[in-house]
């Protein structure tokens, strides 16, 4: 699972960056630099992800092709502009879809007895859910709302 959030990390860092670059309107300065900050967080898990894995005798993803195949979010081709609004709508589902994973990930740590990865998930898991507040609070919603009820 480790691997999935590795190559989930690698689009949702290309896609911070293309909104990054095509960001529009009253709300560019903010969020270019939220999106700045956004990336530069993503890289830093990607690469304590693969460095976890390599430690550990595993092989982390490490091309685009595998990062596309087992990414759980996808691309968003920059075809037409997006409004500020629809790029953090999107992030707030791809932080959510990448924390499920993250939950999941956690739990199979555990059941594997590897504390420090649970420990180093466990973080990340606070990391997304705070994002995703953050995010949610600069659209106006809630943390939760919008959340998928099961």
């Amino acid at each position: 699972m480790v691997n999935h959030l590795i190559a989930n990390q690698n689009v949702l860092f290309v896609k911070l960056h293309q909104f990054h670059w095509y960001l529009k309107g009253p709300e560019f300065f903010p969020l270019h630099e939220k999106f700045n900050e956004l990336y530069d967080e993503a890289n830093e898990y990607y690469d304590a992800f693969g460095e976890r894995l390599i430690a550990i005798g595993e092989k982390p993803y490490s091309t685009l092709g595998e990062y596309l195949e087992h990414a759980f979010i996808s691309e968003t081709p920059y075809i037409e502009p997006l409004s500020s609004q629809d790029m953090l709508g999107i992030l707030v589902d791809d932080y959510r879809v990448i924390r499920d994973v993250t939950v999941k990930a956690i739990h199979l740590a555990a059941k594997e007895k590897d504390d420090v990865t649970v420990d180093m998930l466990t973080g990340y898991k606070a990391s997304l859910d705070k994002n995703i507040w953050m995010l949610q609070a600069y659209l106006g919603n809630d943390a939760l709302e919008g959340e998928d009820e099961e």
